[in-house]
């Protein structure tokens, strides 16, 4: 397709013979649709109360201007969406009829502007009401206001505050592919054939039908995109008793966790809420766990308000490898109404590539075996945000030490080289930064003679920069090779490493970009990216397609490029790295009474 399909999360980047891959927005940071959510236009005028004298010394600075009239656009909490300002003397040539009707094609195109670059956002949004502050301007704008698809209030605003419960209610405005127009502005519809793509019209169809280079265009890509809408209902058969909410098209996630109380700590990285007053939401870049972890709780972050969400760590350590969120929710205590899964996502897909995919893969590495890992989690951000949803891996693998090491140039630079060592000595749980300051927690939980590890590090630099020893495993969340330059050198570092490098992505399309942004840069590829029962069962809401996006949705590992004088294309191993051009092999030691060959021998050969 011509111009890459867009997702929640990130800004497009285009990759070699391919569609740009999917612009997605911080993931899963989409709007949704929700009732209640009204948008204020509100006039006010400014009175000049100052002398002649004062007036004309003011004309004698530097020109200075006048403010006759304030256009504002909030939300119901208050939030600026839009603002506008009218100078000197645009009301004061004409009386005050004539005054308004100047006014509304300013606060008409305002309003536009405001959902199309909200101010306190940044995505586009729908409201579904609107209310006016000015009466006037309320009676020009009704017959204005619906063509944007945006109920007009009866009455004028009289009063204004934000509601008890009130959540960030909007709905993210999708576009056409092509043109980029919000559905605000035009009616969008899916392509008839795959009922994947957006589209205004027939036009704009037929331009992405047409596209060149044939690989590029809508009519090569219509079949694939139509086999990736099939998966839909395969994606969203999940265990949970909100499955059919939080994946359906119209799903309210910013309603969804206000209405459990998950308005803190860790749940506000995944919405748009508003923390309320006096609640503890770390900066980015600052230590995101120590000091919330003095007072013994490992899992604060994950809670909501009212009941715990996390139950005590199970007495006896798994008795078998889990394969589903039922599986896993059924021996950790949790009710299938838990959410948790949104954010045990991240290590429970570690644990998946653990104990199911690299022994599938990679039976060689014995991984299952090993007492110790080092992984690197690479291009990490938000990972690294949410770091303490980590420390389940602990629970789920009591035999192993594990050092997580998150790379990538998207880390807060304050944070490189920091180094985090979490242990479990029996019953409690101690914390120490690399500082030396420790902390004790208490687990809850009596372990005879068991003793777990978590080593916490960050490198703030691109991964291809970093340097030492090789790890036993990389992993990647919601990758997007073709999202980021740095993957273009990155890739190559793997393919030199050759250590296991599995990935996830958050759909089929990312998946296939993925593979051919792989080819571009090492000219190797991707194994067949296979669902992964551990994603998050939040769908989330592209802008120019319908496709059903995931976080973690699918799950892939790199297929290095043999060495020189190999076979075909196969899987990377555990052997040692490939010689590059700039280290060339040292030359075979020579035994004793051997004699140099003379120069004439070396110019033979």
């Amino acid at each position: 397709m011509g111009c890459g399909l867009h997702s929640p999360d990130v800004t497009t980047a285009p990759s070699p013979r391919a569609p740009p891959p999917p612009r997605r927005g911080e993931p899963e940071e989409t709007e949704q649709e929700a009732g209640g959510g009204e948008d204020g236009c509100q006039e006010d005028r400014a009175e000049e109360e100052t002398g002649p004298e004062r007036r004309k010394e003011r004309r004698s600075e530097a020109a200075p201007l006048h403010l006759s009239c304030l256009l504002l656009v909030t939300d119901e909490h208050g939030t600026i969406l839009g603002i506008d300002l009218l100078m000197d003397g645009v009301q004061e040539s004409a009386g005050r009829g004539s005054g308004t009707e100047n006014l509304v094609p300013r606060a008409y195109a305002l309003l536009c502007h405001s959902m199309a670059c909200p101010m306190g956002s940044g995505d586009p949004r729908k409201p579904r009401q609107l209310t006016v502050g000015d009466a006037q301007l309320h009676r020009e704008l009704e017959s204005l206001v619906p063509r944007l698809g945006v109920k007009l209030a009866k009455t004028p605003m009289r009063t204004w505050g934000p509601r008890p419960g009130f959540t960030f209610a909007s709905l993210r405005a999708r576009t056409c592919h092509v043109c980029h127009r919000h559905s605000f502005e035009v009616k969008l519809t899916p392509c008839p054939q795959c009922n994947a793509v957006l589209y205004c019209g027939e036009a704009c169809l037929r331009a992405d039908w047409r596209r060149c280079p044939d690989d590029v265009s809508h009519r090569f890509w219509c079949p694939r995109l139509a086999a990736f809408m099939e998966r839909a209902g395969e994606l969203a058969t999940l265990p949970f008793t909100y499955t059919a909410e939080v994946t359906s098209e119209t799903f309210n996630k910013e309603a969804f966790l206000a209405s459990r109380g998950l308005t803190r700590g860790y749940w506000t990285q995944i919405s748009m809420l508003i923390p309320g007053p006096g609640t503890p939401r770390h900066p980015r870049g600052s230590t995101p766990f120590l000091s919330l972890l003095l007072n013994g709780d490992p899992y604060q972050l994950l809670q909501g308000y009212g009941p715990a969400l996390m139950p005590p760590v199970p007495l006896e350590p798994p008795r078998c490898l889990f394969g589903s969120w039922q599986d896993y929710y059924s021996w950790r205590g949790l009710s299938l109404d838990s959410p948790m899964a949104v954010l045990l996502t991240y290590p429970l897909t570690v644990y998946y590539v653990i104990t199911h995919l690299v022994p599938q893969s990679f039976p060689e590495l014995n991984i299952q075996n090993k007492q110790s890992l080092k992984i690197h989690v690479v291009e990490a951000g938000k990972e690294f945000d949410l770091v303490m949803v980590f420390w389940e891996l602990l629970v789920l693998l009591p035999h192993v030490a594990l050092e997580l090491q998150f790379v990538g140039d998207g880390l807060p630079p304050e944070s490189d080289q920091q180094h985090f060592t979490l242990q479990r000595d029996g019953p409690e749980v101690s914390v120490r930064p690399g500082s030396g300051v420790s902390a004790r927690l208490s687990c809850g939980t009596k372990e005879k003679g068991s003793r777990r590890d978590l080593q916490i590090k960050v490198s703030a630099r691109p991964y291809h920069l970093l340097q030492g020893p090789k790890p036993d495993l990389v992993i990647g969340f919601n990758s997007g090779f073709g999202l980021k330059d740095t993957w273009l050198s990155s890739l190559p570092r793997l393919q030199s490493l050759r250590v296991p490098a599995f990935f996830t992505e958050s759909s089929e399309y990312g998946c296939v970009m993925d593979d051919q942004t792989m080819a571009v840069a090492t000219g190797g590829g991707t194994s067949p990216p296979q669902p992964n029962p551990f994603r998050s069962p939040f769908r989330l809401r592209a802008a120019d397609n319908c496709m059903p996006w995931y976080c973690n949705a699918f799950i892939f590992h790199l297929v290095y490029k043999p060495p020189q004088g190999s076979g075909a294309r196969t899987a990377p191993g555990p052997g040692a790295p490939a010689p590059t051009p700039a280290a060339p092999p040292a030359p075979a030691r020579r035994r004793r009474g051997e004699k140099k060959p003379g120069r004439g021998a070396r110019r033979r050969r």
